[in-house]
């Protein structure tokens, strides 16, 4: 018997004449696109004890309690190829109830064919409870090799083994530079 995956496996493939979300920036003038928590992957996201999946496709993805995180998206067969570099925010916040990131910092990935970028960010220092905040942008550029029609990226934190809980996640930005 055959058994449902603990892993939630976000829909995350586009066609090239798609617009993922795109709006133009306010005071910018670039192109962002959103992608919301449905779009991601999320280890342990199929188990109600680990994470809350959003209902609804705007909705964020709240952490109930894990001792691995692991979101994880992929930008495949949009149109890429007019910029050399985007940015990669995920814009999160903690809630009340929040613990264990306290020495656990969390790490941003994003890889473009062979270049791999990674940023690490603090979230009791860098956000406030129940206030959105952004991550510091990754920088990416476009490398040479394989898969450069396709941008990884994720949201890490699984040396510390610590229970973690109370990290909302609202969206990952991606946007031109």
């Amino acid at each position: 018997m055959a058994s449902k995956s603990l892993h939630y496996q976000g829909n995350y493939t586009f066609s090239k004449t798609e617009k993922v979300h795109e709006i133009s920036c306010i005071n910018f003038f670039q192109y962002c696109n959103f992608f919301y928590p449905k779009y991601l992957n999320i280890v342990w996201g199929n188990d109600k004890r680990y994470w809350k999946l959003p209902k609804y496709e705007k909705d964020g993805a709240e952490l109930m309690q894990v001792n691995w995180l692991e979101v994880t998206g992929c930008i495949d067969n949009i149109n890429i190829a007019k910029k050399t570099s985007y940015n990669i925010e995920f814009t999160m916040s903690l809630m009340t109830d929040a613990f264990g990131w306290s020495g656990s910092p969390v790490y941003l990935m994003a890889k473009w064919g062979d270049n791999t970028q990674w940023r690490k960010v603090n979230l009791t220092t860098d956000i406030n409870v129940n206030n959105k905040m952004k991550s510091k942008a990754i920088t990416i550029t476009k490398g040479k090799g394989n898969n450069t029609d396709k941008i990884y990226f994720g949201l890490y934190e699984v040396w510390n083994k610590k229970w973690k809980r109370g990290l909302k996640i609202h969206f990952v930005n991606l946007t031109e530079t």
